[in-house]
């Protein structure tokens, strides 16, 4: 009798690396974490509402579209208020220069502040408290094809655009002052109060060569405009702009006292860990 033969061997297909850096770099009193009522908040407007003010020019981050708050950090904080029982209630902020501090103004009235915030050795104060990072980003430029700037800033020769106060302008100014000395400035826009939207129309436009973006955010403006935008390879940030964990890490700064950073890091942990945090980058092609 011929030898039998052996069941086939089941293939199965790896999948593709995560871009996504899931970033636990503190030490975490586990417990403290793993109960969502503990502490109990001590909210700006009381029990079952959550100020929160929001930075909306950092598509697909955080983002205003036909008069709803979208993006990833909005996706995440709303989960998060699901999850503890909370209404959110945002307030709008036009400057970024002085977004990560609103937390800690009274007159503000709101419990933390989101839209894209990295933790950085100048975003301190005594009455902020950062939650743990929730991913690490890297540094990118988008460009117009018919201009490109493959590396940075070997290929600049035109001017191009960053958030005043930005960890990507700040590594923008250092670069270029790398490569054209007192004469960077020539090639920088640091635009304050500017609308994302307004920035990205001038670079399809061309007006622009450049936008200083975050690797992830990057993408998923090229995404939008594959055919007229593509972005330079990622970097990490020049050492004066990198924040405590050396490296750029985005988290939401809270007002201290709230009981709240403690709630969201237990949170963030999960959606992490859960894989819902994956899901929300790729839900928005980033």
């Amino acid at each position: 009798m011929p030898p039998k033969k052996g069941s086939p061997k089941k293939i199965t297909k790896k999948a593709p690396p995560s871009t996504l850096q899931p970033v636990v770099t503190e030490r975490i009193h586990v417990s403290r974490l793993l109960h969502l009522d503990a502490p109990e908040l001590e909210l700006h407007v009381g029990r079952g509402r959550l100020r929160i003010a929001v930075y909306a020019e950092f598509f697909p981050v955080a983002y205003r579209d036909n008069g709803a708050y979208k993006g990833l950090d909005i996706d995440l904080i709303e989960g998060f208020c699901r999850s503890a029982g909370l209404k959110p209630q945002y307030v709008r902020v036009k400057d970024w220069f002085d977004a990560w501090e609103k937390p800690s103004k009274w007159g503000e009235r709101v419990d933390l502040a989101i839209g894209g915030i990295g933790r950085a050795a100048h975003r301190t104060s005594s009455s902020i408290e950062w939650t743990l990072p929730y991913f690490t980003v890297r540094r990118t430029i988008v460009y117009n094809l018919k201009n490109p700037i493959r590396r940075f800033p070997e290929d600049v020769t035109g001017v191009v655009v960053g958030t005043m106060g930005s960890t990507g302008m700040n590594d923008a100014i250092e670069r270029l002052r790398q490569k054209f000395g007192d004469a960077a400035w020539d090639h920088l826009d640091a635009r304050w109060k500017s609308p994302d939207a307004k920035d990205i129309r001038d670079l399809l436009d061309g007006k622009i060569q450049g936008l200083m973006r975050g690797s992830f955010v990057g993408r998923a403006i090229v995404t939008q405009h594959p055919k007229q935008l593509g972005m330079a390879e990622p970097w990490d940030a020049a050492p004066k702009s990198l924040g405590p964990y050396g490296n750029e890490v985005f988290a939401f700064p809270c007002r201290r006292g709230s009981g709240l950073a403690a709630q969201l890091n237990a949170y963030l942990l999960r959606a992490s860990h859960n894989g819902d945090l994956a899901r929300l980058v790729r839900k928005h092609n980033m």
